[in-house]
């Protein structure tokens, strides 16, 4: 009978090693778990008398000890991945914006700009006499805006600071 559960537990964790080939960190660290917990259960359990007892009970503990420490291994492997990403990010970045390789001293720059300048003027024009309605108004100067201007293109001194580029 003994030999009997110790073939099967053995079988069932050779089974157990065998499939893990497609599972997560955690699955396979549960089911290794669950083989050598039931094998150190079942020779802890000879020796105390049951040794189906010590099977269960190592292949639960096995089982829970083995999950825990294959999401452990998980956690870590997606950490490092997510820093490496993080890295090869930023060095693109820079490799990109030429950051480092271009240094330039603090410098002035012409900038072109445009305003427009207003040259409206006022004339004296003279008004002819009229009649609006019943009302008569004399013939008077008045005051009138001609408005003109145009577009003045001018450049200004801009301080630009140093920067890489």
């Amino acid at each position: 009978m003994k030999i009997k559960l110790i073939s099967t537990i053995m079988c069932v964790m050779a089974i157990a090693i065998v499939t893990s080939g497609c599972l997560t960190t955690t699955q396979k660290g549960a089911a290794i778990g669950t083989g050598a917990g039931a094998a150190l259960g079942t020779g802890f359990g000879a020796l105390a008398g049951s040794a189906s007892t010590g099977a269960m009970i190592g292949a639960g503990v096995g089982a829970l000890g083995g999950a825990l420490t294959g999401d452990y291994m998980d956690k870590k492997r997606e950490e490092a991945e997510y820093a490496q990403m993080q890295r090869q990010l930023y060095m693109e970045r820079q490799s990109r914006s030429g950051q480092g390789q271009n240094y330039i001293e603090g410098h002035y720059e012409y900038v072109k700009k445009r305003k427009w300048v207003d040259s409206s003027r006022k004339e004296r024009a003279w008004v002819a006499e009229r009649y609006e309605g019943n009302r008569r108004i004399e013939g008077h100067y008045e005051e009138k805006l001609v408005p003109s201007g145009r577009w003045q293109e001018y450049e200004e001194k801009t301080w630009i600071p140093s920067h890489h580029e």
